[in-house]
């Protein structure tokens, strides 16, 4: 759980209010601020990678808190570069690995211990908060930092700190449920002989984790195109100042923590599949809504505003049943489902913020439209594909 906050803090604070300015006055050049999000969105497809590495050597609370470490260094690497007035890419290749070791191990620590439906559905949702409680944790310091005309280099400094000080918590807590994994995974039918009495049942294992990979890709692709203009498309479609459109991104983050509580209330009387099919709707249905918007030649303010929040609703829902469900459709090693799982967003991610920058090249209304065909494919194959594959 404390690895969360670390990560909301790290990825969700520091990177997106401290970065942006930093590279833009030390290269001078803000285009190379979209390389380096890409370059960490394609770093962080090193998910499948390290989830087979960990299994194999069971070091899930050596490279849990390892990837806490190395958030810190990453941001110890922006403190030098800050004293010689110089940028390193490597930062973004080093986060992008530790947030994606982060995102594999951590859920894993969770699904995969022998615990009852309710109890993980509980400890998922808690670990789905710690979040944006890292998010919150993480602004607040780079606020205190910004009045008190802290220099970037010296902010960079107490970030990789902060950090440091969440690796050695991280390491103090991980044991117990660190063991509990291992035990699990030692009783846990590994053999392909145990999957394979039946072809049938090993086509369908490997079907339905394709599905649910799909489905995956396709709504990062969207979700994350849309997101990445969302500030310019607020504007530029639909009329809204700067000022409101981030009251809106913040009403929305209010939301989520709702959504997240609800839905993970739902997954523990429901399934992780029915959650996670409910919340990738909402977010194609969401983006669609705001494209038919943008069509009116005078768009209602409020049911612009109103589509968005929708559409911001859909993104943490599905993130909360994935875990669960990926380890349910990729039963041998729940560590490397979540691998594979955070790759495959990471790669849409990449993809659609890419092709979100191309299509706003002919109109912000493009970005939309590219967001509501994503969705409604994701959309389609959880209600068609993933399904059929799933029984």
């Amino acid at each position: 759980m404390l690895s969360n906050v670390a990560t909301g803090a790290a990825t969700g604070s520091f990177l997106t209010l401290l970065l942006p300015p930093f590279v833009t006055d030390v290269t001078g050049q803000p285009w190379r601020v979209g390389v380096i999000f890409a370059a960490l969105s394609l770093a962080a497809a090193v998910g499948p990678w390290v989830g087979a590495v960990v299994d194999r050597t069971r070091t899930h609370r050596v490279a849990l808190t390892g990837s806490i470490a190395a958030m810190a260094a990453a941001y110890a690497l922006l403190a030098i570069d800050a004293a010689v007035e110089w940028y390193s890419p490597l930062f973004g290749l080093l986060l992008g690995a530790a947030w994606a070791t982060q995102g594999t191990i951590g859920p894993a620590l969770i699904v995969g211990s022998p615990d009852p439906a309710a109890v993980t559905a509980r400890r998922l949702t808690v670990y789905s908060l710690a979040y944006p409680a890292g998010v919150l944790f993480g602004a607040v310091i780079v606020a205190v930092s910004l009045a008190l005309g802290v220099e970037p280099g010296a902010i960079f400094l107490v970030c990789a700190l902060t950090l440091a000080g969440f690796a050695m918590v991280t390491w103090a807590t991980a044991g117990p449920i660190s063991r509990s994994l291992a035990a699990s995974d030692t009783a846990r039918p590994t053999t392909d002989r145990e999957y394979a009495t039946k072809s049938t049942v090993q086509r369908g294992q490997v079907t339905a984790f394709a599905a649910f990979l799909a489905v995956v890709f396709l709504s990062s692709l969207g979700s994350n195109g849309l997101v990445s203009q969302l500030a310019n498309i607020m504007p530029a479609v639909y009329g809204f100042t700067p000022v409101a459109t981030a009251l809106l991104v913040g009403i929305a983050g209010l939301l989520n923590i709702a959504t997240l509580i609800l839905a993970g209330r739902a997954m523990a009387r429901s399934t992780s599949m029915r959650v996670f099919t409910v919340g990738t709707v909402i977010r194609g249905v969401g983006a669609l809504a705001m494209a038919l918007i943008g069509l009116i030649t005078s768009p209602v303010l409020i049911l612009a505003a109103l589509a968005m929040l929708v559409a911001y609703q859909g993104i943490p829902i599905p993130r909360l049943a994935a875990p669960d469900l990926a380890a349910r459709l990729e039963t041998r090693s729940p560590t490397r489902a979540n691998g594979y799982y955070f790759a495959s967003s990471a790669l849409g991610s990449a993809l659609g913020c890419v092709a979100a920058g191309l299509a706003a090249m002919s109109g912000y209304e493009s970005v939309l439209w590219l967001a509501s065909v994503a969705g409604l494919a994701a959309s389609a194959t959880a209600l068609i594909w993933l399904p059929r594959a799933y029984r």
